[in-house]
């Protein structure tokens, strides 16, 4: 994922106008109307352009003063597009962005002990999920399994403030996503050791492990 929401916004609006042919002349001078271009600017266009160049997701024609006359998607460009339209529409991964995003921007915005609203987060733009704002019961949803996860923890009900825990700040600071810092460092073991003895009897070890998914024994 881009850190530049026009990069996202652009590379979608430029899937749609395309259709997904490589050889489509793409931007503000190829007859396409100014009004169609997911900007206000073409100053915005041009970054936006030029960022997807950077990403090998576009190819871009300049002028002799260097600015994008037009561009036309690579077929990287067009992959990328089709798997972040996927990811935009999943339930799963939207909400383990979510998680991941709202961790981070805690971490990044709180001050010491002192809780951040999570409205706040809402209208930041560390909520764009491949240019798709998160809604309102989205970020709810991810902040109450973060509470859960004892990562977070809340001054109220919900979108009110959360001050982050000692478990999320590991987690943020592993520079792992939510759910494989979990799977990595939250599991539990619990090992038994049962000798038993007599006449006759010989000595029994079993070894039992207990972890987030389940027991077993072996």
């Amino acid at each position: 994922m881009t850190k530049d929401r026009l990069v996202d916004e652009l590379l979608f609006w430029a899937l749609d106008a395309s259709g997904g042919d490589t050889t489509c002349d793409l931007g503000p001078h190829t007859g396409i109307d100014p009004s169609r271009l997911p900007f206000p600017d073409e100053e915005a266009v041009q970054q936006a352009a030029s960022g997807l160049e950077v990403q090998g997701w576009a190819r871009a024609f300049r002028n002799a003063a260097g600015d994008v006359v037009f561009f036309r998607l690579t077929p990287a460009g067009v992959r990328e597009g089709e798997r972040r339209r996927t990811a935009v529409a999943s339930r799963r991964e939207r909400l383990a962005y979510a998680e991941n995003a709202l961790i981070t921007w805690v971490f990044e915005t709180a001050e010491a002990s002192r809780p951040v609203e999570l409205l706040d987060f809402v209208s930041s733009p560390a909520n764009c999920f491949y240019g798709s704002r998160l809604s309102v019961d989205e970020v709810d949803e991810a902040s109450r399994n973060l509470v859960g996860l004892k990562m977070l923890s809340t001054t109220g009900g919900p979108l009110t403030g959360v001050r982050l825990e000692p478990e999320g700040t590991s987690c943020v600071m592993s520079g792992q996503p939510v759910r494989a810092y979990l799977q990595r460092h939250r599991s539990v073991h619990l090992e038994q050791h049962i000798h038993a003895g007599g006449v006759g009897a010989q000595g029994v070890n079993a070894h039992q492990r207990l972890d987030d998914r389940g027991t077993g024994v072996s």
